[in-house]
């Protein structure tokens, strides 16, 4: 009883934690990383509960913005998508950006790592009334992705102090959506 009095405890601290400092690429090189991803893992996001192959296609824009479309499939075999545009929020920080979606909320976006030919480590973080909820996938540009290559993103994140328990791995078996 006390241990899961004391783990409770300690996961109701953790998310009321201020958000880790993750840095976001200070080179960001928005041609290069257009085109399409696959999620390998994530964070837990209400939106993507009981989908698979989450995939995201990313298009620069003449004027250095980034329009996006996500696309996953649904436990009952539809697709599901949602479009937007992403922006720098601060020219010094290009790899930070502010999400606006079409369908008119927002959010943020931070590329923390991308070699841009093979993989991406994005992650995202907000205090919500005193908790704290954060966001992070690991992207590919092939449906699957080097261990190596996880094991170094999932590093990066804990050693930060993001809870990385929370990681869970994105079936990627429906082929190409876009």
């Amino acid at each position: 009883m006390l241990s899961t009095l004391l783990t409770v405890c300690g996961l109701v601290a953790s998310g009321m934690a201020a958000c880790p400092d993750i840095p976001s690429l200070e080179v960001f090189d928005v041609p290069q990383y257009a085109g399409q991803w696959y999620e390998i893992q994530r964070y837990p996001l209400i939106s993507e509960l009981g989908s698979t192959c989450a995939q995201a296609l990313y298009v620069a824009q003449p004027d250095g913005s980034v329009r996006l479309e996500n696309r996953g499939r649904r436990s009952d075999g539809s697709l599901d998508s949602i479009t937007g545009t992403a922006v720098a929020k601060d020219p010094a920080h290009p790899a930070a950006l502010t999400l606006l979606f079409d369908e008119g909320f927002q959010g943020s976006y931070n590329v923390i790592r991308t070699d841009y030919n093979a993989s991406a480590l994005v992650y995202s973080c907000t205090n919500l009334f005193g908790a704290r909820i954060e966001y992070a996938w690991f992207l590919s540009r092939e449906p699957t992705m080097d261990q190596a290559v996880q094991d170094e993103y999932t590093r990066i994140l804990a050693d930060a102090g993001s809870d990385t328990s929370q990681l869970s791995v994105t079936p990627q078996d429906c082929g190409s959506l876009f």
